[in-house]
């Protein structure tokens, strides 16, 4: 009787896992510009099935990660111009929603936003690795599937040489000290750690990941690769101080007159930020000359990675598995130079937020582009489909596969955007992206941007009463995906309300 009823139990929690699974993968029909029928939310589809994955063997993955780098600094890139951009898919609208270096990077090891992996800041109580489930690692994903797995770089934010090897990966060679030193660093060296002190870091990222790749491709298994690289993030010594990213030896002489291009834009140096959300407000103008020489450095120290770009789709190629693997490229944030007045990251601005995002690999269009408005959340779900493995646990992201491989996809049209803080209860401005607004609060100080008549973030229309009813549906959109997960962080809202006539006039 025991088994019996042992039995169909069993099968009771299988046809409900089917019930489950059918609902979350229903899909709208039409795009994500199209509006729910009478203003009811639905939901898009997320996971594709494992029997995604193209090609008659098992592909390949690299996924290799910039630190802070801005989506025109692609436009100085010409190895990785020539090598993914024109022979893959370039996302053109691709975002960062929690833009700062270890919320970013927990996403793409997780899969989910901060409120469901637990990492909202670089520090504090709720910052940093010792915020993660070293457990809740998406290598697994692929090390249970039978891929052999590596991972070359910087991981997340104190991580150090004591700390506990993600379970995934066949080999880990992770940054551990002088992680942004450039020129005297460590790495666990995959059990055997190693100091360099006369080495460039982004050259022995690059070595460390072709080594991986030919080791891996001689194996005969199928491999994941991620090479997270520290360019162009800024230098800190291991004493402390910080200064300008240091170019390789051959790279010092370049772009000493290229103008940033944050110069160009209307918002650079802002005149009058008294609208703007408290953590602008405050600022003066960003020196001309100290933007111009950071951007000079950050766009040498990048030649080191476009080469390392070079190499790698040398080596792939030259071991015969070029065009059975997926090639990745993107940053983990973007970075303000001058807009506003800020220079950094961790605000919640365009800047900010975008990102490059480039995929080269089987069945990808070669010089293709998409507008979807994407983020680094749904990369997870995405390597999965590509690879044919199942997520382990509840992803929040979207796999992109169907539109890299030519098909017409459902996409939300309302993305959530957040930071966080190291007090409290971790959080700071969250709030949403759609294609028109950019909308978000702390609860006292918030901001909301009109971009089809404001593109570069001038106005904030928080309080103007022409905008009461746009603000108010953006915030129940807000209200609603800050503790989304799963299918629920990627729903079709529906049209957001028309701003009144008023919107025309002037605000400040």
């Amino acid at each position: 009787m025991t088994t019996m009823r042992a039995w169909a139990q069993s099968i009771a929690a299988a046809l409900l896992v089917v019930l489950v699974a059918t609902l979350a993968t229903v899909t709208a029909t039409g795009g994500a510009s199209g509006g729910a029928p009478g203003g009811s939310v639905r939901m898009v589809q997320t996971t594709r099935s494992p029997d995604a994955a193209t090609g008659a063997g098992r592909p390949n993955l690299v996924f290799v990660l910039t630190d802070d780098m801005r989506d025109d600094d692609l436009d100085h890139m010409p190895i990785t111009r020539r090598l993914l951009v024109d022979q893959g898919m370039q996302f053109t609208d691709a975002i960062s929603p929690h833009p700062l270096c270890c919320p970013a990077r927990a996403q793409l090891a997780t899969g989910q936003y901060a409120q469901n992996n637990g990492v909202q800041h670089n520090r504090g109580v709720h910052g940093g690795f010792q915020a993660l489930d070293p457990t809740r690692e998406a290598s697994s994903w692929f090390r249970d599937s039978g891929y052999r797995t590596g991972f070359v770089g910087k991981f997340l934010n104190g991580y150090g040489p004591h700390d506990v090897r993600p379970s995934g990966w066949s080999r880990w060679d992770a940054l551990t000290r002088g992680v942004y030193d450039y020129v005297d660093f460590s790495m666990t060296g995959d059990g055997d750690p190693q100091r360099y002190t006369d080495s460039y870091i982004t050259s022995v990222i690059e070595d460390h990941t072709n080594r991986d790749v030919r080791d891996f491709a001689a194996s005969g298994d199928p491999f994941v690769v991620y090479a997270w690289h520290l360019a162009p993030h800024y230098r800190i010594t291991p004493e402390g101080g910080r200064g300008l990213p240091p170019a390789a030896p051959q790279d010092r002489g370049l772009f000493l007159d290229q103008r940033p291009s944050s110069f160009d834009a209307p918002s650079f140096d802002e005149s009058d930020v008294s609208d703007q959300p408290s953590y602008l407000r405050h600022l003066s103008p960003a020196p001309r000359a100290e933007v111009a020489a950071e951007n000079t450095a950050r766009l040498q120290v990048l030649q080191a990675v476009d080469r390392a770009v070079g190499s790698l789709v040398d080596t792939l190629d030259e071991e015969g598995v070029l065009d059975d693997t997926y090639i990745v490229f993107s940053s983990d944030n973007g970075y303000s130079l001058g807009e506003h007045r800020f220079v950094g990251k961790d605000v919640l601005t365009d800047e900010a937020l975008q990102v490059p995002l480039v995929v080269r690999g089987p069945g990808i269009a070669p010089g293709s582009t998409s507008d979807l408005p994407v983020t680094l959340v749904d990369l997870p779900a995405t390597f999965a489909a590509l690879t044919g493995v199942a997520p382990q646990w509840l992803v929040d992201g979207t796999s992109l596969a169907p539109t890299l491989h030519g098909e017409t996809q459902s996409f939300r049209d309302t993305t959530l955007i957040q930071t966080g803080r190291t007090l409290g209860d971790g959080w700071s401005h969250r709030g949403v992206r759609t294609d028109r607004y950019l909308y978000g609060t702390d609860g006292t100080d918030g901001f909301l941007y009109d971009h089809l008549i404001d593109p570069d973030e001038m106005v904030n229309r928080i309080d103007d009463p022409a905008y009461a009813d746009v603000r108010a549906a953006l915030e129940l959109r807000r209200s609603e995906l800050v503790g989304c997960a799963g299918w629920t962080c990627n729903q079709l809202f529906g049209p957001v309300p028309e701003p009144s006539p008023l919107a025309d006039r002037p605000q400040r």
